[in-house]
């Protein structure tokens, strides 16, 4: 399972928030959030790259880390 919504509150975003900045919309984001829907990997870059600028330091394999 990601750690986008982990993230994302560590980032003290709101879903609105972070949907906006990503050019995605909030349902998607809560789907993504709930495992319901796996981003693309140009929409997981730019979720990575806002959480980053928000000073939340991540890299992929933070908020997407593999399943064993």
């Amino acid at each position: 399972m990601n750690k986008i919504l982990e993230f994302r509150q560590s980032a003290n975003l709101t879903q609105q928030e972070l949907s906006k900045r990503v050019a995605i919309t909030q349902g998607a984001l809560g789907h993504y959030e709930t495992g319901r829907r796996t981003p693309k990997l140009d929409t997981a870059r730019k979720i990575i790259a806002v959480f980053n600028q928000c000073g939340v330091n991540c890299t992929f394999e933070d908020i997407f880390p593999v399943e064993t």
